[in-house]
């Protein structure tokens, strides 16, 4: 899951190579934090509600969903 959620950034920072970073852009604790909760999912884990909501939030701001 975490490649094909790499792979996706690297499409949409490929598609807008002029976009500066900015607050709408995620940090790399963000991505990772990200991937991490998508990690859990993918295995099968319980999720901390407050977790998978941030994680939701993030991936909202980042056009992930």
């Amino acid at each position: 899951m975490s490649t094909t959620l790499k792979a996706r950034i690297v499409r949409l920072e490929n598609r807008y190579p002029d976009l500066k970073p900015g607050p709408e852009r995620l940090t790399d604790e963000e991505l990772e934090g990200v991937i991490g909760v998508l990690r859990q999912i993918e295995a099968g884990e319980t999720v901390d509600p407050a977790r998978m909501e941030w994680a939701t939030e993030v991936m909202h701001r980042g056009e992930m969903l």
